[in-house]
């Protein structure tokens, strides 16, 4: 522990500063002021001279980092660029730097796949089969309103299984807060529900599906009930990007992947990685339903597709699992 008289103290600290301040160099004054305050959590209450001098050298650190900041933003601002996504990265480079986004990092909780892009959202201009998928809305909500109407077999999103140890999913699990109709599981087709969607699975099938072992393709419509909030979680790989497509979405719904939220909009895909810690919230008054697939992530070429896959049919075959 530093000496009450010695060059860390409280009170030398707080001199240096003050001496920095008056030649000009409010970088120097900056650090010194920070350490001071630091230095003053874990003591006890200071005397009240102390305390104004604190008090005077919080706001010289405040005024400092304000001058900063509109001098970062005068910056980033002459940074011009048309490419949306140039945009992005440029507005979310300012606010982690300025400390008001945190940084985010995949961090799927079966399969790590290294190298890729640490990327939250990715934008529907960058595939180019989303014009289309997303012009066959209204045939794939007529869809999903027969199946509503019809009383169609949802069933609860996170279901516990008999053979394998309950997840603590929040208070989630056999909920039907959150449920799923399947028209792909685990790989294979969901015949009941797929052949009364024609219209959904032919736009399904011009989207890049990923097939990886017997695990995927999944496609699904998820609804979420009025009030319903799925917590903070990470997928389970990373070499994947999760799609919605918004079908019957009520104002107010939102989605946040890492440190950026977003709203559904009907007939608008969101697409994302769900390595990265995601939660959603319906808070409206009424059901929220989406089209949810999964597509291989755009760096990741035929031959490693077929790798990962060929990895996780092994993983598969040696713990003799033939339905998951």
């Amino acid at each position: 522990m530093s000496s009450a008289t010695g060059p860390d103290s409280l009170g030398a600290l707080l001199d240096r500063g003050d001496e920095l301040a008056a030649g000009g160099d409010a970088r120097g004054a900056v650090t010194f002021f920070q350490s001071a305050l630091a230095a003053a959590d874990g003591q006890q209450e200071a005397d009240e001279a102390t305390f104004e001098r604190l008090r005077a050298a919080y706001a010289f650190v405040q005024s400092h980092m304000l001058r900063f900041t509109s001098a970062l933003d005068d910056r980033f601002k002459a940074a011009v660029t048309s490419d949306p996504l140039e945009q992005l990265r440029l507005h979310h480079a300012r606010d982690i730097l300025n400390g008001e986004r945190e940084i985010h990092a995949q961090q799927p909780s079966a399969f790590y796949y290294p190298y890729l892009a640490q990327r939250q959202f990715f934008e529907r201009a960058e595939f180019d089969w989303v014009d289309a998928l997303e012009a066959r809305t209204p045939a794939i909500r007529e869809e999903l309103v027969h199946l509503l109407d019809s009383n169609a077999d949802f069933q609860p999103y996170v279901e516990d299984e008999p053979n394998r140890p309950r997840r603590d999913f929040h208070a989630l699990n056999n909920d039907p807060r959150w449920s799923a109709l399947y028209l792909w599981r685990d790989g294979k087709r969901v015949a009941v529900n797929a052949d009364r969607c024609p219209e959904t699975m032919a736009a399904l099938d011009r989207v890049p599906l990923t097939h990886i072992g017997r695990r995927t393709p999944a496609a699904l419509f998820s609804r979420l009930e009025p009030g319903a909030h799925i917590p903070p979680h990470h997928g389970m790989l990373n070499c994947r990007l999760i799609c919605h497509l918004p079908l019957i979405v009520p104002d107010g719904c939102w989605l946040r992947v890492g440190n950026e939220t977003r709203l559904w909009e009907e007939s608008k895909l969101l697409i994302f990685d769900d390595s990265i810690v995601h939660e959603a919230m319906n808070p409206s008054a009424e059901m929220r339903i989406i089209l949810l697939f999964d597509i291989w992530r755009p760096e990741l070429g035929p031959a490693e597709q077929a790798s990962i896959s060929a990895i996780f049919e092994a993983i598969d075959d040696l713990r003799g699992v033939d339905d998951l």
